[in-house]
């Protein structure tokens, strides 16, 4: 997967209107809760064969920290 389908892929995950960018603060997009990081974990399962704990998906601060749980997976 590259980042920028990524990105589309986590856009879609949290059902936003626009593609997120890298240093996109998270703490700024009002879509951004509980129901998201559920959907997020979805994400990171079905692409990535990955199991993300939600306080390290809680922790994360920007887009970037999201693409950096995936780093081996994502191109570009």
């Amino acid at each position: 997967m590259t980042k920028k389908e990524f990105l589309e892929e986590l856009s879609n995950a949290i059902q936003l209107d626009y593609i997120l960018k890298e240093d996109q603060d998270l703490n700024k997009i009002e879509e951004y809760d509980s129901l998201a990081l559920l959907s997020i974990s979805a994400l990171f399962s079905e692409h990535f064969n990955l199991e993300i704990e939600g306080n390290i998906l809680r922790s994360c601060q920007n887009v970037s920290d999201l693409i950096a749980l995936a780093k081996d997976y994502i191109k570009g």
